[in-house]
């Protein structure tokens, strides 16, 4: 007997513990997959997200899942003449007239909604061939197997199909949208098309059907004319016009064409409860109008016109037909008859249970009005609340398929969903999947060195790498498809992932796609054409992507894109000699538009405009410090700390960099600090220098400058750490000492030959190779630059270079004898005076050696991550700050010197509890101030700030608080903070002035006039917002007599507040004392913001019209009257309010500042694509600095609307405007006979490097003079 328990298979029993013990998609079975035209458009749109068909339903009725995604203003003019709205309702749903059927592989049921009379058709179909594929309770299990699908997960695939195309203007079917709706499951063919159009009849006709007065006062007139005839009839017929019409449709429907019966005018029911006042809905039900005029009165009739018998499938009605709209009408008027609460014996049928039989599921019960419905766990998932645990794991693998980047999320909301169930199964299962998911983080985490990590965020896909060689494909081509520049980034990264797999298909697969050759369909995707696409098609394609693309890396993507199809074709030679041409025109090197000009430094046989500034390479995502190095040239102070360096160089004793103290906060530095600071200003000297005398359409700067700016002190120390810790134990062995050389320096490090070079050009070899050489023990130290160029691009593309098995003993290389080396205290960093050499390798060094060491080997990541501009922006100037000494000291004890002076603003952060009078305040030094953008819609570059500096009440905290600028730096920055919780990116944006006056944010005493003008300010401003509320309010909600109220409240304190004011004494003492026992507010009592509030009251504003407009508009004969005559109210209050407040502020003009550069960003918060404007005020013209890449736009207003209206902009730099010139300034190229030669030459000024030059003698065993030596001090 014991055997009947064991009837299951060990292969049975082993797909259980799979299903458990893996994450979706890993356990080894094979699924066929059915694709239709539907289901392919997932992978178009990216990332999407499905739901149960429970939950699909919830999400249309309660959500307005599809009408939400109509265009507002489309949607907002179509509905203009609905007699209800269809939002802030739940949609209930009965069964429209006869129009609903079922076929073997398709159903069509025919709804209208109760409450907004909205209709709803939802078609279902699948392929008939593929029935027994189908998702169904039949393949339930648990746990739930990958090749097992026990119901539909719905996917929105597309809308408003050509076939059936919105006609809101349609009498017959006013359609307004139709959604189309797949299931994801592989083998599943199932898919629904939801359309949605607007009521037939028209709110004219609500009102005159529901107008109980008219029909009384019809009834009266009637009774006084004929008292006999209307004898007995009551007051009851005022609420019966719906009943009748509707048994009006009723009787024509059921009607044969010999047997109409035409609607009597002289009918006692028609002339009381319609008559001519109603003429106009039965024109428009097209009845004939038949007029028998006798004795000045119309005794003739309303002939119906024959709607025709349904010619539908299974004798159903079909739709977009006379038949089919009296139909809806009729529905219509039994819902209003429903709504109006009257007794019928036709009740209304809800469609709820055959809904669901058409979505092939079973009613959830009670999920409606569960409060957990709208739980972010249930709402991820895509399912409800009472949902058993297989249809919920069903939901949970299908989200899991269709949203990578959503995992995480997937997992946390399926153990909130398990535990909200209660199912301990369920719980189990959810613990298991958490775990593994994990495990396979931390697991990637360790094994792969972020490399995966980088290439997933690049694809915009989510840890676990568990995607199969499809989905990798498939993200990298929806990754060039919308970003083409990237591609050649993004075949480097598929060669990382598929070098970092064992798996040979997957491996091939990846390598295949990574080619420069683009597989056929990548190249399709990139072109945007169709599958089957003629070759007038594709040249079209390419010429529409090149006029509409700025970037040469994009362009580049698709020339390659259609030269992949001419590969591909081979028969199409015509169309490869026209890419060609195109590709060689001058035009699309040059000519983007009227006012813009490029220059490349990417092709070498560009010509070079030398009135053109020099770009900048990217050696590795550095867009963001490229844009940041290319505005600093401009800025003059910098300019002459980097070009004049030895004037302002901070001595490296002990003794100055203990006492030096940095920025507003007075930070101490350790030495390793000041070390990388002075390194980071001579490299930034090299640049500086290309950037001025260069040839080139872009020079490239060093590894050594990136690596300074981008990685801390503490990084650089450890990685040397790290790297001295490895190769411990294989150390060469001992050198032969050199001896002692000649030249003594009086103090500084001495720079080895290979570390440092001030005239040698970077080639591509070593610039490309910069972090990655010098890294073996016997490279560090030794070598010929000629030789060290052959020897990185040997390593190109390796990690690490092995050690050398053998050093040639015809290097004839010299160390100091470590007897002569001098000695350094382990409490002396830095040892004496003397210079420090070095007896080997494994000898000592000085803290400033093992830091320029680790400058020179660190190797810096160059896949997507990205700093923060604002933060490299603040490294750059820590580094120029710790490189310099300081000029003065303040009386706090802040040091100065031209970077504080040049950037610093001063600012004053204000508070004050509310149950104190005077406020505390907290100064600070800032490198930038912060605008906040609006969190919807646009907003001024003023309101952004004002978003920082107004005052703000802290209702938790009980206090107030305001910032205030206390004093300007000639340049000031300001950074827009996009960022948000959750690592989100505000987008909205923000318009930018070409002059920013800050005068509304200055400082002022708390007694002076310009003060309480502020303080003026802040409360319009907050009036303005309140009202600007009110207005959307009244806008969004159909019941707005309680803010009718509120704000007839409102005004009668605005009245009594008034006559206060023009006697109250305006200091702002006194005013806060009064505040005490004031009221003025919209929404009640406002203690803390009264005396800002009452301050905003104009006193010279004559409200005596508007307040005899509220006296007469607040006694409505509607609420639809009232509702306008407030607006208006509201918009003339409005309208004064910013007038008041623009008037003010326009005259606020001496703190001018101009618009310099603007540091642009696209992208997510942690990857993306920097690059910069900048204005050169002495040509008048704007340029584009994106990389290598320079371009010019003499528009500023083209260039000022570009940047206001895109989310783009991220980083300001405004100059004050009456001395711009003496600050910034766009250097121009020297020509050759400009150019000085700092090679060899000691110049008189300061303007040079410290450059020592070898002796005569100091000659290698091959005669080759000895590299100079550089000395940072």
């Amino acid at each position: 007997m014991a055997s009947r328990y064991n009837l299951r298979s060990q292969q049975d029993r082993a797909a259980d513990d799979a299903s458990y013990a893996s994450l979706p998609g890993a356990s080894p079975c094979s699924i066929v997959t059915n694709l239709t035209s539907l289901k392919s458009n997932f992978v178009l749109h990216g990332e999407t997200a499905g739901s149960h068909p429970a939950r699909w339903i919830y999400e249309v009725t309660h959500k307005n899942m599809t009408l939400e995604a109509l265009n507002q203003a489309t949607l907002a003019t179509s509905t203009a003449a609905v007699p209800f709205t269809w939002k802030d309702h739940v949609h209930r749903l009965v069964v429209n007239g006869n129009q609903t059927f079922n076929t073997p592989c398709r159903r069509v049921l025919s709804v209208v909604c109760l409450d907004c009379l909205f209709h709803f058709v939802f078609t279902t179909s699948w392929e008939e061939q593929h029935s027994n594929c189908l998702c169904s309770s039949d393949q339930a299990a648990w746990p739930l197997p990958d090749d097992k699908f026990p119901g539909h997960h719905l996917v929105w695939a597309d809308s408003n199909h050509p076939k059936l195309p919105p006609n809101p203007d349609n009498k017959y079917y006013p359609l307004l949208t139709t959604d189309y709706f797949a299931c994801c499951a592989p083998r599943c063919t199932f898919q629904v098309a939801l359309s949605i159009s607007k009521p037939r009849i028209l709110s004219s006709w609500v009102d005159l059907l529901l107008d109980q007065d008219a029909i009384r006062q019809q009834l009266r007139l009637k009774k006084d004319r004929e008292p006999e005839r209307y004898l007995g009839v009551t007051q009851e017929w005022a609420t019966q016009a719906p009943m009748n019409l509707n048994t009006y449709l009723k009787n024509l429907l059921d009607s044969e064409q010999d047997n109409i019966r035409s609607i009597s005018k002289r009918n006692r029911r028609f002339s009381v409860l319609f008559g001519p006042r109603c003429a106009s809905i039965f024109a428009e039900l097209e009845f004939t109008d038949f007029e028998d005029v006798e004795d000045d009165v119309d005794v003739g009739a309303w002939i119906p016109h024959y709607p025709g018998r349904p010619s539908g499938l299974y004798g159903t009605t079909e739709l977009d037909t006379y038949r089919a709209y009296l139909e809806d009408v009729r529905s219509e008027v039994q819902c209003l008859i429903h709504k109006t609460g009257l007794a019928t014996s036709e009740r209304p049928t809800f469609c709820n249970t055959v809904l669901l039989s058409s979505l092939h599921c079973k009613e959830v019960s009670g999920s409606s009005n569960n409060t957990l419905s709208d739980n972010p766990a249930y709402q991820c998932l895509g399912v409800m609340p009472s949902l058993g645990r297989i249809l919920i794991a069903n939901a949970y693998k299908r989200q899991w398929e269709l949203a990578p980047g959503q995992r995480r999320n997937l997992v946390a909301s399926l153990g909130t969903v398990a535990h909200l169930s209660g199912d301990e199964m369920l719980s189990d299962y959810a613990a298991i999947q958490s775990s593994l998911f994990d495990s396979q983080l931390s697991n990637q985490a360790h094994d792969d060195e972020g490399v995966i990590s980088q290439v997933l965020r690049f694809l915009d896909l989510a840890h676990p790498n568990n995607y199969n060689s499809h989905q990798i494909v498939q993200a990298f081509r929806r990754k060039v498809v919308s970003d083409p520049a990237s591609a050649s980034t993004g075949r480097s990264l598929l060669m990382l992932l598929a070098t970092a797999s064992s798996d040979d298909s997957y491996q091939a697969a990846l390598l295949m796609e990574s080619d420069k050759q683009m597989s056929l369909e990548t190249a399709q995707a990139v072109l945007g054409l169709p599958e089957n696409w003629t070759p007038d098609e594709a040249l079209h394609a390419l010429k529409t992507n090149l006029n509409t693309c700025d970037n040469p890396d994009a362009r580049d993507t698709h020339f390659d894109a259609f030269d992949a199809l001419t590969t591909h074709h081979f028969h199409l030679p015509h169309l490869n000699r026209q890419a060609i041409q195109l590709r060689e025109s001058p035009r699309m090197a040059t000519d983007y538009d009227r006012n813009s000009r490029a220059v490349s430094g990417k092709k070498p046989n560009a010509h070079v405009n030398y009135s053109f500034p020099v770009g900048l390479e990217n050696i590795g995502n550095t867009c963001y410090l490229n844009s940041l190095l290319q505005y600093l040239f401009t800025v003059k102070p910098i300019r002459d700390i980097v070009l004049h360096y030895d004037d302002w160089r901070l001595d490296l004793s002990d003794e100055s960099i203990k006492s030096r103290l940095i920025g507003g906060h007075k930070m101490q530095m350790d030495r390793g600090e000041a070390v990388v600071a002075q390194a980071f200003v001579r490299e930034l000297f090299i640049l500086f220098e290309n950037l001025e005398t260069s040839d080139q359409a872009s020079t490239r700067p060093s590894q050594r400058l990136a690596n300074a700016v981008l990685l801390s002190t503490h990084t650089l120390m450890q990685s040397l750490k790290q790297s001295s810790g490895d190769s411990s134990a294989a150390q060469p062995p001992p050198l032969p000492a050199r001896k002692t050389p000649e030249h003594h320096l009086d103090e500084g490090i001495d720079m080895e030959p290979g570390y440092w070079n001030a005239n040698q050009k970077t080639d591509d070899a070593n610039s490309i190779s910069s972090a990655k050489t010098l890294v073996d023990s016997d490279d560090k130290l030794f070598g010929d630059p000629v030789d060290k160029a052959a020897e990185i691009e040997a390593v190109k593309g390796n990690e690490l270079s092995a050690p050398r098995a053998e050093i040639q003993q015809s290097e004839d290389i010299e160390m100091t004898d470590p007897t002569t080396a001098p000695e350094t205290s382990k409490n002396d960093a830095s040892g004496d005076a003397n210079d420090v050499s070095m007896a080997d390798v494994g000898g000592s060094e000085t803290i400033d050696q093992k830091v320029l060491n680790a400058l020179e080997q660190q190797q810096r990541s160059s896949g997507t991550d990205q700093q923060d501009v604002e933060e490299v922006m603040g490294s750059i100037i820590n580094r120029l700050q710790a490189a310099i000494k300081p000029m003065d000291v303040d009386t706090n004890g802040v040091q100065l010197e031209p970077i504080m002076g040049t950037f610093f603003v001063s600012t004053v952060n204000y508070t004050k509890k509310f149950n104190e009078k005077a406020f505390q305040s907290e100064m600070s030094f800032e490198r930038s101030i912060t605008a906040f953008p609006a969190a919807e819609g646009p907003c001024s570059l003023y309101d952004a700030l004002g978003r920082n500096f107004d005052k703000q009440i802290l209702e938790d905290n009980k206090l107030s608080r305001y910032t205030a600028i206390r004093g300007l730096p000639p340049i000031l920055h300001v950074m827009i903070q996009r960022s948000q919780s959750m690592g989100d990116k505000n987008d909205n944006p923000v318009i930018i002035p070409e002059t920013l006056y800050l005068d509304r944010f200055m400082d002022a005493p708390h007694d002076s006039p310009q003060f309480r003008r502020r303080v003026e300010d802040w409360a319009i401003a907050d009036r303005i917002a309140d009202i600007k509320a009110l207005q959307a309010k009244l806008g969004n909600n159909a019941e707005y007599i309680e803010t009718l109220e509120d704000f007839s409240a409102g005004l009668d304190e605005l009245e009594e507040d008034l006559s206060q004011q023009r006697a109250l004494v305006a200091t702002f003492d006194e005013v806060q004392i009064a505040a005490e026992q004031a009221k003025w507010s919209f929404d009640g009592r406002v203690s803390e913001e009264a005396a800002e509030t009452m301050l905003a009251v104009d006193a010279t504003w004559k409200l005596c019209d508007i307040l005899d407009q509220r006296h007469r508009s607040l006694s409505p004969t509607n609420v639809r009257e009232a509702r306008d005559k407030l607006q208006n109210l509201m918009a003339g209050e409005l309208q004064h309010r910013e007038e008041s407040l623009k008037k003010h502020h326009d005259s606020m003009t001496d703190m001018a500042y101009r618009l310099h550069a603007v540091i642009c960003h696209r992208g997510h918060m942690t990857s993306g694509h920097y690059w910069v404007w900048i204005c050169d005020f002495d040509k008048s013209v704007w340029r584009w600095y994106n990389d290598s890449e320079v371009r010019e736009n003499k528009d500023t207003a083209e260039v000022l609307e570009n940047l206001s209206t895109s989310g783009e902009p991220y980083y300001l730099c405004y100059v004050r405007d009456k001395d711009k010139e003496k600050h910034v300034e766009v250097p121009k190229r020297k020509t050759h006979e400009e150019q000085t030669t700092v090679t060899g030459v000691q110049v008189d000024n300061a303007n040079t490097m410290d450059i020592e030059q070898p002796c005569a003698d100091e000659e290698d065993a091959r005669g080759r003079t000895q590299s100079p030596k550089y000395r940072i001090e």
